[in-house]
């Protein structure tokens, strides 16, 4: 079974295999130097993932796959890439937009073919997030899952006004000086590598130039330590970290 967008396609198709590949294309930055053999190695990058899934369609009647054809193309058509959940991992989902639409037609006059996915970023991750919150200052242990790193998006409620919140983790430390209304919360996004503040409107507001650095924090699997603190007249209320936890 594949849920595509929200939307489950067992009515339509029938999954048959899913390529998934062991790990993400590695993209390797390197630089060779005439004279000297081999190479300076600097750094692996993981690369977007093509994911095939071959499909059977369920309509017996070779006449109805013309019909069958363009109810699953009205379902695959996105502007972007949408979660995909299969049956055989209900628990996680990738991110995957249509990579070639011709394949339908090839599907419609044989019944069965292969659907190929374009997942620009190559990890599947939890359906049921690592959700962790706590009350005040203090350090805390979040124990998530998954076999990647992640990149979480922390949420703090309190105030400031003239005082500073700082949040240490096990590879970042990041302090806060700006104004901070009660009832409104700071938000430290690592995946977009941004940060700032919902106000009580409902309105965003960018806090990049009131914190002094943007490291941001990275969650590994197992137990991660955070610790939230306190200077001058701030206070935290309400500390919340959303893991993103992922699997390779």
């Amino acid at each position: 079974m594949l849920t595509f967008n929200g939307h489950d396609l067992s009515d339509l198709i029938i999954v048959n295999n899913v390529g998934r590949p062991i790990l993400a294309p590695r993209h390797l930055s390197t630089k060779e130097i005439y004279g000297r053999p081999g190479a300076f190695f600097f750094e692996k990058r993981d690369g977007p993932i093509l994911l095939p899934v071959e499909v059977t369609l369920h309509e017996k009647d070779h006449q109805s796959y013309r019909s069958l054809v363009r109810e699953l193309a009205v379902y695959l058509d996105t502007e972007e890439p949408v979660p995909m959940i299969f049956s055989d991992e209900p628990d996680k989902f990738i991110e995957g937009i249509l990579a070639d639409e011709s394949v339908l037609d090839e599907i419609a006059t044989v019944g069965q073919g292969e659907i190929q996915f374009f997942c620009p970023d190559p990890y599947w991750y939890a359906i049921e997030d690592d959700v962790m919150s706590w009350n005040g200052p203090g350090t805390y242990t979040l124990d998530r899952k998954g076999t990647a790193v992640s990149y979480p998006k922390i949420e703090i409620q309190g105030s400031n006004v003239g005082g500073s919140i700082q949040l240490v983790t096990d590879n970042a430390d990041i302090t806060f000086t700006g104004e901070l209304a009660v009832g409104e919360t700071l938000v430290l996004d690592s995946k977009f590598v941004t940060a700032y503040i919902i106000k009580t409107d409902g309105t965003q507001e960018s806090a990049l130039n009131d914190i002094d650095n943007i490291d941001m924090p990275v969650l590994v699997p197992s137990a991660n330590r955070l610790s939230i603190s306190v200077e001058g007249n701030a206070t935290v209320s309400t500390f919340k970290v959303t893991a993103r936890s992922c699997w390779k």
